[in-house]
């Protein structure tokens, strides 16, 4: 620790990691994507053709799937599964070329993870360049972040308007703030825990903010078929899937309950299972709430708050893919200025474990699975890592809460402490005039 603390090694250890993270990031997400030429799996697969069935008319939810293919959820049919937004966005570059799309597609998540950090940063109000430069390789070191890139998912446009809102909230009831997690929420329903987070804290505007964008967002983009995605394709989802992919507690329960779902060999969701999951969702909420306890009213407790409601997300929903778990960003962000300006070394190491985890951790593990490797018992062990990765994140939101909430507690004690003092030396100093 003590090198560390000297900022000249800090930033020589700095640049000589972010020279070989910034080529390979470069590498894998801007020079073989352009090079390559051809659409994304989820894109070619998934989006356009569910875009191209809007533009014809026609309901982008009754895609058969091909008896070739696995769908990894417990669905019948569809293979769009996303809300009606993302794919009506697409139309525009259904006939544009494969390379013309293919740029289009880097430049917007590349984009949007610009504007991630850059939000952020504002946000935590970080002005030392060794910080920021930490958290940039954090984030374009973070497998996720590729993962998005590779499979063409939206997810880093999530991730962006993340940023947005976390700079509103910090700031105050910001209702454009509000605007930014409407969107977010209309797009994927993967940021609706951070609109308890805003009833919560009471910030009506934001409120207002996020209704009115999702409002106004659903009612352009093909609002007929809405009710669709809302009754029949939210529920199946909701039910959940033990694929090894599913990062969540529920795919963890159902794995459980049946260990053929781990490979895909059975998509059936025991409701029992469905039960635990559910009971596990409204505990990591309760007990998030029960440690947040009341807004804060300084800048870094509000920081806070929002990065235990992000890291909590994953833990409540039914099912969170790899790629989903680019969100956990914010709170990594959060969490490291919060702990290494603090020097809080437990905090540090619970994000640092969690990035680790899901990022070479399931790599390694993605690796032996595809290798071939036999020993079943292990693989089903590794394949819990994204869930403990998880874990651990939510956990370390919650420590940093309660230590700062201890932190102003102690601080507001020493401040009426020495103001009772002060009014007793006045008070002794009155008496004493009077007997004079």
């Amino acid at each position: 620790m003590t090198a560390l603390q000297n900022p000249r090694f800090r930033g020589a250890l700095l640049i000589g990691a972010a020279v070989p993270i910034s080529v390979l990031y470069l590498w894998r997400t801007v020079v073989l994507p352009l090079a390559a030429g051809s659409l994304p799996g989820d894109i070619a697969g998934n989006y356009l053709p569910a875009a191209a069935r809007i533009a014809a008319g026609r309901d982008p939810y009754q895609v058969s799937v091909p008896t070739s293919g696995y769908v990894p959820l417990p669905l019948a049919g569809p293979l769009y599964i996303t809300p009606p937004p993302v794919a009506w966005m697409l139309q525009p570059l259904l006939h544009v070329s494969p390379t013309v799309f293919v740029a289009v597609v880097v430049f917007a998540l590349q984009l949007s993870l610009v504007v991630f950090i850059a939000t952020s940063l504002r946000a935590l109000r970080i002005t030392s360049r060794q910080m920021a430069l930490l958290l940039v390789l954090v984030a374009i070191a973070y497998e996720p972040v590729a993962a998005n890139i590779d499979e063409g998912q939206i997810n880093l446009v999530l991730l962006a308007l993340s940023g947005v809102w976390l700079l509103g909230w910090v700031a105050g009831d910001a209702w454009w703030g509000g605007v930014a997690l409407g969107a977010g929420v209309v797009l994927k329903l993967l940021q609706g825990p951070a609109g308890l987070l805003v009833l919560w804290g009471r910030r009506w505007r934001m409120l207002l903010g996020a209704i009115g964008a999702g409002a106004v967002l659903s009612a352009l983009a093909v609002p007929q078929y809405l009710p669709e995605y809302v009754l029949k394709i939210a529920p199946l989802l909701a039910s959940g899937t033990g694929l090894f992919e599913n990062h969540s507690p529920g795919g963890t329960i159902i794995r459980l309950f049946d260990p053929a779902t781990f490979t895909g060999a059975a998509r059936d969701t025991p409701p029992l299972a469905r039960a635990i999951t559910v009971a596990i969702a409204l505990a990591v909420l309760a007990v998030t709430f029960a440690v947040l306890r009341r807004p804060s009213a300084q800048r870094s407790g509000r920081a806070l708050e929002a990065a235990a409601i992000v890291a909590a997300g994953p833990l409540v929903a039914s099912y969170s893919w790899g790629t989903h778990l680019v969100l956990l960003l914010l709170p990594m962000f959060v969490l490291l200025d919060w702990a290494i300006r603090r020097r809080d070394w437990q905090v540090t190491g619970l994000v640092a474990a969690g990035w680790l985890l899901i990022g070479p951790g399931h790599n390694y593990f993605q690796t032996l699975l595809v290798s071939g490797y036999s020993n079943l018992a292990v693989l089903r062990v590794m394949g819990e890592f994204g869930v403990v990765a998880i874990t651990l994140i939510w956990a370390a939101a919650l420590i940093a809460v309660r230590r700062e909430r201890s932190a102003d507690g102690a601080d507001a004690a020493d401040e009426q402490g020495a103001d009772r003092e002060e009014d007793d030396r006045a008070r002794e100093h009155h008496a004493v005039t009077e007997v004079r």
